[in-house]
């Protein structure tokens, strides 16, 4: 798991260094508007999951550690798919619009800083998505999933420590509305 998570954050640089800055910081803020258009409506959608989609009964067996301070499982669950549903619908259409504006990654307007910082902002962009990917992760009730993430350091790491999105991941799964 830790050494997809490396491949994943280098196909990141590459993809941002590519790039270049200023198409970069589009995808960027496109990933962040992503975040938040989930994070603004995925109660609502939530809200009727527990009809649609079970939630599996051997779950309630299973603790888990990488999500200790989500009291009710299930409602993480049902949360958490709703959130990753919305933003994958979301990132996508964005992407569409942001796909509009290519041509600027053939503008090198400011040579190897903006390389640099373009390589930053693709790094910082895929911690982002591999945090929406590993919350949905954690929230699955399957014991070799829970096992595969909380023996890898950097999926712990990245799900803790990822700016401003791991405590309000945590504060989304567990407040009751």
């Amino acid at each position: 798991m830790t050494l997809l998570l490396l491949i994943l954050l280098v196909i990141g640089m590459v993809i941002g260094y590519r790039r270049g800055v200023i198409l970069q910081s589009l995808h960027l803020i496109g990933t962040i508007s992503a975040i938040v258009i989930a994070a603004m409506n995925y109660e609502k959608l939530a809200s009727r999951f527990d009809m649609v989609m079970p939630y599996p009964s051997t779950a309630e067996t299973l603790t888990n550690p990488l999500l200790p301070e989500v009291d009710n499982a299930e409602l993480a669950f049902y949360r958490m798919v709703a959130f990753f549903m919305i933003f994958v619908v979301a990132k996508i259409v964005i992407q569409l619009i942001v796909s509009a504006f290519d041509y600027l990654q053939q503008i090198n307007a400011f040579g190897t800083v903006g390389d640099v910082l373009g390589t930053v902002l693709g790094v910082i962009e895929m911690m982002y998505i591999l945090v929406v990917l590993l919350t949905m992760a954690a929230v699955i009730p399957l014991d070799g999933v829970q096992t595969m993430m909380e023996n890898s350091g950097l999926a712990q790491f990245l799900m803790e420590n990822t700016f401003i999105i791991s405590d309000k991941f945590i504060e989304w799964l567990q407040t009751e509305s």
